[in-house]
């Protein structure tokens, strides 16, 4: 019996995951997610129409000519309309998680009750649909990261190395920093943590460079780009001043002179002083390059007066995901231009949206949980290539309790926290058939039968 359902849930994953991403994508369609709009991306489009113009090609729109990245703007070029976006994003999500599917499968990283539970919580996970029911760019960034570290894990497992899943895993991983660049010190991460998976040897610490000189490449026309627009090459996008600014903003004890704001005051008087009231006055005129090389060295300023505050804030930050206090991007099912529409009421709605905010509480305490059992199997049961999702998720909390936190900002991890949740369950399962297996053959048992 237990086989028969093992069986049927690995056959019936995906269509039900279609079908549960169709049913969200109608629930949350009319999503406003102010926290990333498109107009930004729309802008990119007509930079890259116009010969990847550096000038102002939209003067009711003049963002900086490098913030954001221009991923984006490419997949604008196919369309730009709203639901071919969001079924484009869906299409290759799904394709990313039946690779992951697929690669955790063949990797051994947990055992059958885990391949169970994967699945099951996979079908469930309603956070994960509402994160790639949007258009924005972070579906796309997200669905390369996932197929990125799933193919470094196929690499790291391959003997001999094949080189086509480390060529692979490396154009996706930088494809993805061409959607969004808030993880581009990762690649240094992964390259430092294959190389000790694989043996800590000369020639893997060569296959290592070799897959981190080739994501730098996929960033070298970017590179060309900001050349052009700034005059300096760069490897990303020209907001990290401002993020790691608003981002002390944060601290609910107020120990800083910032606030979670785009339009923080603070900020722009530093642009004014420096910059002159003419630059402060730009539109996005805190995310330009020039702005950056001011706003980054006031940051590095302020933590350095104030350096035992600016930890404690790390510390509150990092509690907040690890506690699931923070939870993940949760859909607006029950809000806005969403309530009523398609026929299905507010007390449906407001279920989903309880829902999905509960689950995805439960999805980052319980990698806080079960994480322990996960480095477990890395380092003493050697299965390494769980390394590569641990340091994953190691960095993006990191990131986001350094600079700023959103919900939104730790889904990106959703499929890699799954994976620790359905591995930690699948282990007591797997203990609990044990232990119910020799209670059932004890001699005491036996006599008494």
């Amino acid at each position: 019996m237990k086989r028969r359902i093992f069986m049927w849930t690995g056959r019936v994953c995906l269509p039900l995951m279609a079908v549960v991403a169709a049913a969200t994508t109608v629930l949350n369609y009319y999503a406003v997610h102010n926290f990333h709009t498109i107009d930004k991306h729309l802008v990119f489009r007509e930079r890259i129409l116009h010969g990847f113009a550096t000038t102002d090609v939209v003067p009711a729109y003049p963002i900086p000519p490098t913030f954001p990245m221009w991923g984006y703007g490419f997949v604008l070029l196919l369309s730009t309309n709203k639901l071919l976006l969001i079924v484009l994003q869906f299409a290759v999500a799904l394709g990313s998680a039946w690779y992951f599917l697929r690669v955790v499968d063949e990797s051994g990283l947990v055992d059958e009750w885990g391949r169970f539970w994967l699945r099951a919580f996979m079908i469930c996970c309603l956070p994960w649909y509402a994160y790639h029911s949007i258009d924005w760019s972070q579906s796309l960034a997200t669905s390369f990261l996932v197929l990125s570290v799933s193919l470094l894990i196929r690499a790291v497992r391959h003997e001999p190395i094949a080189w086509r899943y480390l060529g692979a895993s490396a154009i996706c991983l930088g494809i993805n920093l061409n959607f969004a660049s808030d993880l581009y010190l990762l690649p240094v991460a992964l390259a430092v943590t294959y190389w000790w998976c694989a043996g800590l040897s000369r020639l893997s610490f060569t296959h290592a460079a070799a897959w981190l000189v080739v994501v730098i490449a996929t960033l070298i026309p970017w590179m060309v780009y900001s050349w052009r627009a700034t005059g300096a090459p760069l490897v990303k996008s020209t907001n990290q001043g401002h993020v790691l600014l608003i981002g002390l903003g944060q601290d609910p004890r107020h120990r800083f002179a910032t606030t979670y704001s785009d339009d923080d005051p603070f900020m722009y008087r530093i642009l004014r002083q420096r910059l002159g009231d003419d630059f402060a006055r730009r539109f996005y005129a805190s995310c330009s390059y020039e702005a950056d090389r001011v706003l980054r060295p006031a940051f590095v300023q302020m933590i350095r007066q104030q350096p035992y505050d600016y930890l404690d804030l790390i510390r509150l930050k990092l509690g907040q995901i690890l506690t699931g206090d923070i939870g993940t991007y949760a859909g607006e099912f029950d809000q806005g231009g969403n309530e009523g529409r398609f026929g299905v009421g507010n007390r449906v709605r407001n279920r989903l949206q309880r829902y999905s905010v509960e689950e995805g509480r439960c999805l980052q305490l319980g990698t806080t949980v079960f994480g322990a059992i996960a480095v477990w199997a890395g380092v003493a049961a050697r299965k390494r290539a769980w390394l590569l999702v641990m340091v994953t998720i190691a960095y993006q909390y990191l990131s986001c309790s350094v600079a700023a936190l959103q919900p939104q900002y730790v889904s990106n991890l959703i499929l890699f926290q799954l994976l620790v949740c359905a591995h930690g369950v699948g282990v007591l399962c797997s203990w609990w058939t044990r232990q119910r297996s020799e209670r059932l053959l004890s001699p005491r048992r036996l006599a008494s039968r």
